[in-house]
């Protein structure tokens, strides 16, 4: 299993403690879905850059705090398991907004962080919100893999 954890911002590298966390979760996901062979970046970067790719891939010229980009059918995935590395694909965070909305939800920056790289780690294994009911599972999901990685 290959977790790429990379920073795009001026200020370094990701630190230790937050890289671990993110690599811990992706693996944790991976592992659930039999994708152990599987690899996923995860990309901090700031707004402008995360506005651009919003821009670029989804017509929508302004900053979102999450992006993700598959590189598999989350369907394919499943019948692939274990037999051959999987690319699943990106998560693109942005720290000014995962920044803004950690402030807004009275938490720390690390703990948006990893609650925004769950949700784009879900969305590449084939998870969504579109309807209210999707929406619920996503978030129980997400809030059930926190609670581990917070917990353990």
């Amino acid at each position: 299993m290959n977790v790429i954890i990379n920073s795009l911002m001026e200020s370094g590298p990701v630190p230790e403690v937050l890289a671990g966390r993110l690599t811990r979760v992706a693996e944790m996901l991976l592992s659930e879905f039999k994708l152990e062979r599987g690899e996923v970046g995860i990309i901090l970067a700031d707004n402008d850059y995360l506005r651009n790719l919003n821009c670029t891939y989804r017509g929508q010229d302004q900053p979102t705090d999450v992006l993700a980009f598959a590189l598999a059918d989350p369907e394919e995935l499943n019948g692939a398991a274990g037999e051959q590395e999987q690319m699943l694909g990106d998560v693109y965070i942005s720290i000014d907004r995962a920044a803004e909305q950690a402030r807004e939800a009275g938490h720390s920056l690390d703990q948006e962080i990893l609650l925004l790289a769950v949700h784009g780690l879900l969305h590449l294994l084939g998870y969504d919100h579109a309807d209210p009911a999707e929406q619920a599972v996503m978030q129980e999901k997400e809030a059930a893999i926190l609670n581990h990685v917070q917990s353990g």
